[in-house]
């Protein structure tokens, strides 16, 4: 985006504004599962669990794999979870009204589908999950680990609130 601005006389004022396409693909960011925390199971997940082999895995909505709604492109292991960045299938009805609930906040849950291979178990009757495989990750309204949850959800932006930031400049540079 540029946006040079200059003040030709007192009462000209030339501008230019320029923007790349906006980017509403569908894309979205989350923390799908939080590690070292106890979840509704009374399990909890370490850190190194999780080795992903880099394949696309299926976005679901609330577990069901009939209700596909896009995949995950990207696994990440960060201090505090496990991160994924996907893609709504916004042809797709199901996933564009996942993705208005989540625009809206009316779902920001994330779960994840999982194969446990190797465990130990801890104080208090607690499963601790030290090697699993992702199968899936789905978009759920409580999710079972706290947290876990939607963190970015890339849409159109509001243009009007940039028209009355540059209306509003416009006016303050005539005022000086």
């Amino acid at each position: 985006m540029t946006a040079p601005v200059t003040l030709i006389a007192p009462d000209v004022l030339d501008c230019e504004v320029r923007f790349a396409p906006p980017a509403d693909d569908g894309t979205i960011e989350g923390i799908a599962v939080r590690f070292n925390t106890v979840d509704s199971y009374r399990t909890s997940f370490d850190a190194r669990a999780f080795a992903w082999d880099g394949k696309s895995l299926p976005l679901l909505w609330s577990h069901r794999a009939d209700e596909v709604v896009g995949s995950v492109h990207s696994v990440a292991v960060e201090a505090d979870g496990l991160k994924v960045r996907g893609k709504l299938n916004l042809e797709v009805q199901r996933a564009r009204e996942v993705r208005a609930m989540l625009i809206a906040g009316d779902v920001s849950g994330l779960s994840i589908g999982f194969r446990r291979l190797k465990d130990e178990s801890r104080a208090g009757g607690i499963r601790h999950i030290t090697q699993a495989r992702l199968v899936e990750v789905s978009f759920v309204a409580v999710p079972s680990v706290p947290g876990s949850r939607v963190t970015s959800v890339r849409t159109v932006p509001d243009l009007s609130i940039l028209n009355r930031t540059i209306t509003n400049a416009i006016a303050a540079l005539k005022g000086k």
